[in-house]
């Protein structure tokens, strides 16, 4: 799905694709362990390598914010 680039003031994630093929909006996304961490808010940016605001389920404390910085997180089938 994509890598995590930014934690926006609200406690949502902005993350990268890699390539052009996004995912759509309300697909739910994953941790490596294959927890539902969120759902695709909005696609958006360029076609060609795209940016996705997840919604996470849970609050994100602020502690937590820059662990999450880099990591990839995954589609899942929720």
């Amino acid at each position: 799905m994509g890598t995590v680039v930014a934690v926006t003031p609200n406690g949502h994630l902005t993350l990268r694709a890699p390539g052009p093929r996004a995912t759509v909006e309300g697909s739910f996304v994953t941790d490596s362990s294959g927890r539902i961490e969120g759902k695709v808010y909005r696609v958006f940016g360029p076609v060609s390598q795209p940016y996705l605001t997840v919604r996470l389920r849970r609050v994100l404390r602020a502690q937590d914010a820059p662990a999450l910085l880099g990591s990839v997180l995954l589609r899942g089938d929720g």
